[in-house]
């Protein structure tokens, strides 16, 4: 038999094919690793260091990793601080030692990138660790082992999108929340004035920057929230434990009724084609039963929302945004005209004792650039009364109310995002009585308008809670708790694997991800940045420990 690729082997029989098969991926599998990259986020307050400090504890007691790193992003700012540089040192200098890291780290992003910090962390994988493990020949070309690296803690979107485009599926980024109270007052036990804890939450959110730190915005993208309203050591460690089951899959464990129903929201927000962002709602009973699920989209003659049929797919008689004037969003159409309306009526300002005369305060010429300073104002950017969609929030409270009358009262709403002003005085006339979401929304006014009836306080009684949502995100939901058939049990019985031996259920080859971490140090190189040295990391080690 002949063949167009004389160096390939002709399989002749099934059972030829079927034992290549096998060879073939038992060596892909060869080059698979059970490491773990563990990214930890969360706003300035948070017990994020204790939750770093339980991982490496519980991953080399109870799952026996070889080696656990703690990546202090903070120890890498101060080490890369200019020359001559003074960071306060002691106690009563807590207040100035962040502050002064904050500034540091921004003024590293600025020079170098906004995921520096990350990439000098990538850089430190690579130095103290791979290259300990690397062989000399064949394949992987390092040696796979059971080691963890976590990084505390990423502040912005490139750091965790930089993560993520390096080690894939292998990363896990954990976002860690404290409501504002506990954080204050732990902050407080750092020796620091009430003035002092409030201007370092504002840096912290790092708005004032482009370079600046984003935790608000980096947050909500993680894969799994922890919700710690005291840092007490057994809640710390239960959380803990619970993630790292899941994701080595060592125990059975089910959603709880709060990740079925946030799932349920995510699910719902894909429906939406609104031109600004989708929203998804799910309402449920004390049970976790859903009552009603929304979107936010525009609503239609005879009830519900366009986009419910199959024929609206090809866009007939489909009168959302996206499929009027070219797509365009009328509620920032009707504020540019708001804007213009605005700067008008300053140009043709009547004189109070000539009404027939003008009395410009605003100069003609000056019209365009006025147009443009009102338009970008920050209150005006924030309207949102002139959109023409239904919001989630709204749209699952019509459709609950319509489906499960009474059971609304009393019951829980799960939001992808944090709800506005408008929505917040339907939900409390609704009668819910918690709401949970994930992503936090600033132009929202709901505490200030109605703290009367709202509060975002874990321990508000007679008001609706307003809480950030605990668990797996939505995002990795039917990849953490979808089983491959018959895999939790073998000849009848159950069968997981014990804590000591158990894989990462998602791994990655070690094939291409030293090829990835290069790229990240060449870029580094090419900065003049090159990765900490083995020296500084082991001072890193240390310091975790301690």
């Amino acid at each position: 038999m002949t063949t167009p690729f004389p160096n390939t082997t002709v399989f002749t029989t099934v059972e030829e094919r079927k034992g290549s098969s096998t060879d073939t991926r038992s060596k892909v599998r060869a080059t698979q690793t059970s490491e773990l990259v563990i990214a930890l986020c969360g706003p300035i307050g948070s017990p994020i260091h204790a939750v770093a400090k339980q991982l490496r504890d519980s991953i080399l007691k109870e799952f026996q990793y070889t080696k656990c790193e703690i990546i202090r992003l903070s120890k890498i700012i101060g080490e890369r601080a200019p020359e001559g540089t003074t960071i306060p040192e002691g106690k009563d200098q807590e207040y100035e030692k962040i502050k002064k890291l904050i500034e540091l780290g921004d003024v590293l992003r600025k020079e170098y990138g906004k995921s520096v910090l990350v990439e000098i962390a990538i850089g430190t994988i690579i130095t103290v660790d791979r290259e300990s493990r690397k062989v000399k020949s064949g394949a992987p070309n390092y040696e796979p082992a059971r080691v963890c690296h976590i990084i505390d803690s990423i502040k912005n979107q490139e750091e965790l999108n930089l993560l993520r485009d390096v080690y894939g599926d292998m990363l896990y980024c954990v976002g860690v929340f404290s409501p504002l109270s506990e954080r204050e007052n732990n902050l407080k036990k750092r020796e620091m004035k009430p003035a002092q804890i409030h201007d370092l939450i504002d840096k912290d959110s790092g708005e004032e920057f482009a370079h600046g730190q984003k935790v608000g915005d980096t947050f909500p993208q993680a894969d799994f929230f922890l919700r710690i309203d005291s840092d007490t050591d057994s809640k710390i460690a239960a959380r803990v434990q619970r993630f790292l089951h899941i994701i080595l899959g060592t125990k059975i464990i089910t959603p709880t009724k709060a990740e079925n129903a946030m799932y349920a929201a995510a699910s719902a927000a894909g429906n939406s084609a609104c031109l600004s962002r989708q929203v998804g709602a799910a309402i449920v009973n004390d049970n976790g039963e859903v009552l009603g699920l929304g979107w936010n989209d525009v609503p239609k003659f005879g009830g519900n929302l366009y986009g419910s049929e199959p024929l609206n797919s090809l866009g007939e008689n489909d009168h959302r945004c996206w499929n009027l004037q070219g797509g365009t969003c009328f509620n920032d159409q009707e504020k540019k005209y708001l804007a213009e309306v605005i700067v008008e009526s300053l140009i043709h300002n009547k004189d109070p004792k000539n009404p027939e005369r003008e009395k410009p305060l605003i100069q003609p010429s000056n019209k365009n650039e006025a147009i443009r300073c009102v338009q970008s104002n920050t209150k005006l950017q924030n309207l949102i009364e002139f959109s023409r969609s239904v919001h989630a929030e709204m749209h699952a409270i019509i459709v609950a109310s319509q489906v499960a009358g009474e059971q609304v009262k009393n019951s829980q709403l799960y939001c992808t995002t944090y709800p506005c002003h408008s929505c917040a005085r339907h939900i409390i006339a609704a009668g819910i009585k918690d709401v949970y979401y994930i992503e936090p929304y600033r132009k929202s006014l709901a505490i200030r308008l109605h703290g009367d009836a709202m509060t975002e306080s874990e321990t508000g009684n007679g008001k609706v809670r307003i809480l950030p949502y605990d668990g797996v995100a939505p995002s990795k939901y039917l990849k953490l708790f979808r089983m491959e058939p018959n895999s939790r049990k073998t000849e009848g019985k159950m069968s997981l694997p014990d804590a000591q031996h158990a894989r990462p259920r998602f791994d990655k080859s070690l094939e291409a991800l030293p090829a990835l971490e290069a790229l990240v140090v060449k870029t580094l190189k090419e900065k003049n940045l090159l990765p900490l040295s083995e020296v500084s990391a082991n001072e890193e080690r240390n310091d975790a420990s301690t």
